[in-house]
Order: structure tokens, then sequence, then C-alpha cells
């Protein structure tokens, strides 16, 4: 098949012939329809700052696709079906695989990054990282379910519950932030915030429902923003992995309010006001990925035209061109949220 290859120590990605491996019996192959290109893979691909457990390999972990063929166990899906694959990779048989919390599994990992992913024709994986995709939600759509709408969403409802009407803040609205505005809207937040330091980021967020945008500017204090602009807030959501972000917004928060971190940065968080926390008994969590309920939940969501993922969707391109699309993904080019691949193009 062709595929999109990471070498060691390259900066780019090569487009190459390779051999599929022996389908298992456990396995269903996919015909890749659309692979989204996240932010993770400009930081794998062209920064070096995430690594790979194997090399050379294919990145990519938001795909969609056609199931084309069956290993001998498989009972779940048929020849045609149309599917989402999960983003996310784990054991499959410890405790917390088996009440289907995957994502806090010890050997979880990530397709592209630890097995081959989706930049590529087809894929072979295990029906157990399958959901079915209806018709009415088209492929690219489809594949940014696995991670740039499942990660905030599990986020947003299940680490930070939120409730309709309240007020929430989203702290970075790259490719994760700007869904959790999506999802926040699409369970009832009473009013929500959109906090980043790029216009266009910003821009979208109205777009996708936000009631009022923030430019964060340097020396600029957060917390103190959003108690004058809001009576207080009841869920924040960082994406921005800055965290000089949350120390500042705790001051806003509301009695039994939840901070929840999902960007990974390398300063430390420090707690200015600690009587303020345990006194409001605020909560501050994080949150990593999804679970094998987000996607069923969002595919029904999209169902009932609850959420609408069509200005997500920045463009489809062909596999030959993915390395330029990693670099405008980069440069925020024409203000972009996801640039899909499709193999087939």
């Amino acid at each position: 098949m062709k595929a999109a290859i990471l070498h060691s120590g390259q900066r780019s990605l090569k487009v190459e012939e390779v051999e599929l491996p022996e389908l298992s019996t456990n396995q269903v192959k996919v015909k890749i329809k659309a692979c989204g290109i996240c932010g993770s893979d400009i930081h794998f691909v062209l920064h070096g700052k995430m690594k790979s457990t194997y090399s050379p390999c294919i990145p990519g972990h938001e795909m969609s696709g056609e199931v084309i063929q069956l290993g001998e166990t498989v009972t779940k899906f048929k020849l045609g079906d149309r599917v989402v694959v999960g983003a996310g990779t784990s054991c499959g048989k410890c405790s917390y695989c088996l009440a289907g919390r995957e994502n806090l599994c010890e050997e979880i990992g990530v397709f592209g990054f630890n097995r081959s992913g989706g930049f590529a024709e087809f894929i072979h994986v295990e029906e157990r990282y399958l959901h079915k995709l209806p018709d009415s939600i088209p492929f690219p759509q489809g594949a940014i379910l696995a991670d740039a709408v499942s990660t905030p969403y599990h986020a947003i409802k299940y680490q930070g519950e939120l409730k309709p009407g309240e007020t929430v803040a989203i702290i970075g609205c790259g490719g994760l932030g700007i869904h959790a505005v999506a999802i926040a809207k699409a369970l009832g937040a009473g009013k929500i915030f959109a906090v980043d330091i790029d216009r266009g980021s910003l821009d979208n967020a109205l777009s996708y429902g936000a009631d009022e945008a923030i430019l964060l500017e340097k020396n600029m204090q957060l917390g103190k923003i959003l108690k004058e602009k809001a009576k207080g807030i009841d869920l924040i959501a960082d994406f921005s992995g800055f965290m000089a972000n949350i120390e500042s917004s705790i001051r806003s928060m509301n009695r039994g309010g939840r901070i929840v971190l999902v960007g990974i940065g390398r300063n430390k968080l420090e707690i200015p006001m600690p009587f303020f926390l345990i006194e409001r008994q605020i909560r501050i969590t994080g949150s990593y990925g999804s679970d094998s309920r987000a996607i069923p939940e969002l595919i029904q969501l999209y169902s009932d035209k609850k959420i609408d993922l069509t200005k997500s969707i920045s463009g489809v391109h062909k596999l030959e061109d993915v390395n330029e699309y990693l670099h405008a993904l980069e440069e925020k080019r024409e203000n972009p949220i996801r640039f899909i691949i499709n193999p087939e193009l």
C-alpha cells in the first residue's frame, strides 16, 4: 500500500510503497477515507518533540473509512460498513479496559505513535477500536471524532461534569478547544467565554457558539478579567497548557467549580490561593483522550443535529501533500481547524 512514512531523524514524511502485515483473526482491514492532521502530528513530525515507540512509522490517529476485509473471529462488523477508528490503544484486558475506561489503562497508546496510523491507504485494526459511522456523517467529520472532538468531549462532560446553565471558560481555542466550545454549547452551557492569544482562533470560537471572546495579551490577569465579565465561572477547561492562566483563574471560580487540564505544558502549576481553593471546594483534575463512551455519544449528538462539524474541515487533500498541510496547520494559513488527508485522491 501507499503510506506516508516518518524515518528516524527526519522532519518530514516520505510517501512510499510498504507491505501490510497479515490480517489477524480479530482484526478488520479498513480502507482509509479520511485522516485528520492534528497539532500533535506537528510536534511529532516537524518538531521532534514527541517520540514513537517504533521506527520507521506511519503517523495519523484521526481515521475513518470502509471495512473491506474481516478476520475470522470478527462478529460486530460486515463488509462495506463505514467506521471511525478510535485514536487510543490499550491492553483490552485490565479492569479499566473491561469497564470501558480505556484511557486509564497503563498500556495506553495512540495510533500513529505506538503502532501504524492512518496516513496510508489501509490499516489493520482490532474490531474493539471501531465504531459504526452513519451515512449521514461524512468521512472527514467522522475522522475528527476520534480525537479533535472526543478528547474535549471527555474533558467537558465526564471530567468537567458540565451541567446545563453553567458558565464555562475555554482556554486555548485551537483544534481541541474549538470543539470544546461546540460541545459546551451542545450540552447546555449557560454562557461560554473563549480565551486565546490568537484572534483567528477566537473568531472560530464565536462561530461555534462562544458568547464572548477574550484576546489574552502579555501581563493580562485572566482571573480578574473573568471575574469582571461573569459573576463566577463554574467550569474552566484548559487546552493551552500554560499554567499561569490556571493560577490566575482560580479567583474567578464559583463554589464547587471545576478546572480541567487537557493541554500539556512544561511549567509548574502553583496554587497562589490555597484557602480559596479549599473553602470553595474547587476541584482541579486532568483529562486525557477519551474512553469508549465518547464516539457513540458524539455520533448521537451529530445525528440529533446538536453539533455540526462542517466548519471544522478546512480542506481535504491527497496523501502526497501531507507535508505541505502539516506546515499550513503550524503556520495557521487561512485560520484552519482541521486539514484532512484522503489517500484515495
